[in-house]
């Protein structure tokens, strides 16, 4: 089965979670997710949850890995459209998002992808200070 729900705006990443998903659709939408990072090169990926209502822990940790993966790839993530029920099971969970930003609805995630695209990312600024280290080397 493959993925529509992808979408690339600008440096964006826009992926709109399916409602109901089963455990083997979650685990192909993360690959999808990774795939399509290497191949737009994105910065940004926004994963909106808005359609979806219900979180068991094998979703729960779908959010964690998801946002973890595609941290390791250089993306910077935002999570948008969490509903209670599923910030509740989350929290239950006892899970975390470090370094992953979270925001109401679209709108909002979109003004802040655009603001995240205008400031170079850690990994930029420290391959940058690594260059300018073997430039005064030589």
């Amino acid at each position: 089965m493959e993925f529509n729900n992808i979408q690339k705006l600008e440096n964006l990443l826009l992926v709109a979670v399916p409602r109901d998903l089963m455990d083997d659709e979650v685990i192909q939408l993360r690959r999808e997710v990774l795939q399509a990072i290497r191949k737009y090169g994105s910065q940004v990926v926004l994963l909106d949850f808005s359609q979806v209502d219900i979180c068991d822990s094998f979703f729960g940790r779908f959010i964690y890995s998801t946002s973890k993966m595609v941290e390791l790839m250089g993306a910077q993530v935002i999570i948008s459209g969490l509903q209670d029920v599923v910030i509740e099971t989350m929290v239950e969970l006892g899970m975390t998002l470090p370094n992953v930003d979270a925001v109401l609805d679209l709108d909002d995630a979109l003004v802040l992808s655009r603001s995240l695209s205008r400031r170079p990312n850690v990994q930029d600024e420290e391959l940058l200070r690594a260059s300018a280290e073997i430039t005064e080397e030589e």
